[in-house]
């Protein structure tokens, strides 16, 4: 089977790299290094450069190749074994995702992530475009299935399920990014397993439901901030240790997503918990807002709440 090595490494936690600016708001490129090596250290070996965590809202095509390529030399120098998957930009046409896919592939990649977030018409229009770059690149895909916007009345719509099944088609098709955070869809989604690999988005509190049909990936959350919560969580997974499971959910995941995140959004709180880590800053471009002085002491007091309970499950 095409890839199956590869396929046989996506499981468990993976990381996503978070993209931090400098003061003057260019990529900080020695703080994105610090947070490579401090998710290494932690045990983590499958990374994430994504359309949204890694703010690729906030980057130019070029900022965007050049992120790209220096997480890829970061994360294979740490060791070659190491996963690391890049995307393309999140609104652009085929022939720029194709450019991002040669690129990455170039680069040492082993994976490009493709979004598509141009209007949804057919289904023929999704398959052609990843069959489109899969063929050109010759170069494996994992399908970022965001909910398209409808091209007949501009509203959001899940992916049918005809869609998805045909996936199994393109042989260039390796793993798929599962973000319906809809049950029923992604109860769907698994059984394109073990064909095409499920990485499930979306706290560890949801991703338990899907334990009885087959979930076998995840994109990490609180373990944003020591990866060891992220392997813990996966060796308890394994030997189906339920009650160590809800130990980490309760003492770590629910006071960072039970209180900030819910008062202001995961994507402004996932930043601002890596400045508590000194690592760097909180900052975005705008039109993002990051979160001020005030807001940002709310998560400085769960993150001591977690770096305590964290010494307690230890």
């Amino acid at each position: 089977m095409r890839y199956q090595k590869l396929k046989e490494k996506l499981e468990g936690c993976f990381y996503t790299i978070f993209t931090p600016f400098e003061e003057d708001y260019k990529i900080d490129f020695e703080g994105l290094r610090k947070y490579i090596e401090f998710l290494y250290s932690g045990g983590a070996r499958k990374f994430y450069v994504m359309a949204y965590n890694s703010r690729y809202s906030q980057l130019e095509f070029d900022e965007i190749l050049a992120l790209n390529e220096y997480c890829i030399k970061i994360v294979k120098e740490l060791d070659p074994s190491n996963i690391i998957i890049v995307g393309d930009p999140i609104h652009c046409s085929t022939e720029t995702s194709l450019k991002f896919a040669v690129h990455a592939k170039k680069c040492g990649a082993d994976m490009i992530s493709l979004i598509v977030r141009e209007k949804y018409f057919t289904e023929d229009q999704i398959l052609d475009h990843f069959q489109y770059v899969g063929e050109k690149s010759d170069f494996p895909i994992l399908v970022h299935e965001m909910p398209f916007l409808s091209g007949m009345n501009g509203k959001q719509m899940d992916w049918p399920f005809s869609l998805i099944k045909k996936l199994k088609g393109n042989p260039y098709i390796v793993a798929i990014k599962e973000d319906a955070k809809n049950f029923e869809i992604t109860k769907q989604v698994l059984s394109l397993e073990p064909d095409i690999k499920v990485v499930i988005a979306g706290v560890k509190k949801k991703f338990i439901e899907f334990k009885p049909f087959g979930a076998r990936a995840y994109l990490n959350g609180i373990s944003l901030i020591d990866a060891r919560i992220g392997e813990e969580f996966w060796k308890s997974w394994e030997a189906n240790d339920m009650d160590r499971i809800k130990e980490i959910i309760e003492k770590l995941e629910d006071p960072f997503f039970d209180t900030v995140v819910k008062k202001y959004g995961w994507h402004r709180c996932n930043k601002a918990l890596i400045q508590c880590l000194g690592i760097f800053h909180r900052r975005d471009r705008m039109p993002m807002p990051h979160l001020n002085e005030e807001e940002f002491k709310e998560v400085q007091n769960v993150f001591k709440t977690i770096q305590e309970n964290l010494k307690i499950i230890n």
